[in-house]
């Protein structure tokens, strides 16, 4: 049987990964490089070379099983991260750092503030609510249940919106209508509702190229860089793939791209395809690999792996920072960040290296969508995975490349 793959980011390549042997497969990648988000950088800060991750940086065996599956296989090394969380707001000068009761009260000034403490409040409130909202599966949207709840500003505003905003690369008005249980059983899953004894994460040893060598290396298919797919069609007896250089007929085909890339590509989409698809659309956001520590809180008690800031002039976009020296063990002094979407507020001559990563957006439709498109898996010799498909992480990524090889070997 030939398949085509189309994608070589995580989704893909773990397709590939599980159909060794099994099939005769050709992998089809657009860049020039496979990884997709899996994207390590290459920099020289402090007389050294060192290996930055500008797009996924960190997972936890737990969780990650599929993924970590992987990494045990082609044995790919990983050290121990860390995930602390800050926000710094420049408007009303409010930081702090979740990481402990120190770091918290960084700024003594929230001793003698109310809104603080109640906004420490509402987050156990919260927390301590989460299970039985889960088991309860309502539909409410995030922001609706925290207003109806009588949860503060100062909760909503400068702690809850901030970091769903920051795990999924959203600005802060579209996570409002996030759905609440599909986040809290992520948060859940992730053992991010619980105060204490949270899982340990981990990144990978020199980067996350290290596991996409060490995968690609043992691949069985033909691989193809830099080779855009301009259009599939379908018919009863298989799959037809253009790209510039030619036509080819496969009996299956794997969608391992974004779901509006990949109803870009079908050239016959049916109804469910067309409907489902188009119902988890994408965001573009542009990241900054830098050195300019302005980006980070001025106090820096403040400073965490993960860092939010809320600037005077609010845009409609994600403005996280990623300090690199921590959640990847770096072995410099001069700060590392990745930043998305504050290119004005970055000292040029500090940027290193910018790039833009497609994010999916997730509401209260994203669900339905979901399961529309898995109750079709197979259909019209058509096979469906990306992290779209689950919360829109790495691991989600690694399940569904799996999951939809293992459909299609089941029609072998």
């Amino acid at each position: 049987m030939r398949v085509a793959i189309i994608g070589g980011g995580v989704s893909g390549l773990m397709a590939a990964d599980y159909l060794n042997g099994l099939v005769d497969y050709t992998l089809y990648e657009a860049a020039d490089y496979l990884g997709g988000h899996a994207d390590t950088q290459t920099v020289h800060i402090d007389g050294q070379a060192i290996e930055v991750d500008t797009g996924f940086i960190v997972f936890n065996e737990d969780v990650y099983r599929h993924f970590n599956d992987m990494l045990q296989r082609h044995e790919v090394p990983s050290i121990k991260s860390d995930m602390s969380f800050a926000v710094s707001n420049k408007v009303t000068g409010l930081e702090y750092n979740a990481t402990n009761l120190s770091s918290l009260f960084c700024q003594r000034k929230n001793l003698f503030n109310p809104g603080f403490y109640r906004m420490i409040w509402d987050i156990r409130r919260f927390y301590a609510k989460a299970e039985s909202l889960i088991q309860s599966g309502t539909e409410i949207g995030l922001y609706d249940y925290l207003e109806q709840n009588n949860y503060s500003d100062y909760f909503i505003e400068e702690h809850i919106i901030p970091m769903v905003s920051a795990l999924w690369s959203g600005d802060f008005d579209t996570v409002r209508d996030y759905p609440l249980v599909h986040m809290l059983q992520f948060m859940k899953n992730h053992q991010m509702l619980q105060l204490n004894k949270r899982p340990e994460w981990r990144t990978i040893k020199g980067g996350s190229r290290a596991y996409v060598k060490a995968l690609s290396e043992q691949l069985t298919g033909e691989v193809r860089l830099n080779t855009p797919v301009i259009g599939v069609s379908r018919n009863h007896g298989g799959v037809v793939v253009e790209t510039d250089q030619q036509a080819e007929a496969f009996d299956r085909v794997i969608f391992a791209t974004h779901s509006d890339v990949t109803l870009n590509i079908l050239k016959d989409p049916d109804a469910v395809e067309q409907a489902a698809l188009a119902a988890i659309p994408y965001v573009e956001n542009h990241m900054d690999l830098h050195t300019d520590e302005r980006l980070l809180p001025a106090n820096r008690k403040a400073w965490a792996s993960w860092s939010v800031n809320k600037h005077v002039i609010s845009k409609p976009v994600c403005t996280v920072n990623y300090y690199m020296n921590l959640l990847q063990s770096l072995p410099c002094e001069t700060p590392v960040i990745v930043s998305l979407n504050q290119n004005e507020y970055i000292n040029n001559s500090q940027i290193l290296v910018s790039r833009k990563y497609q994010h999916p957006v997730y509401n209260r439709d994203t669900l339905s969508a979901q399961q529309q498109i898995e109750s079709i898996q197979g259909k019209h010799n058509t096979f469906f995975c990306g992290a779209y498909l689950g919360w829109g992480f790495h691991e989600d990524g690694a399940r569904s490349g799996v999951k939809a090889a293992k459909a299609l070997q089941d029609q072998l």
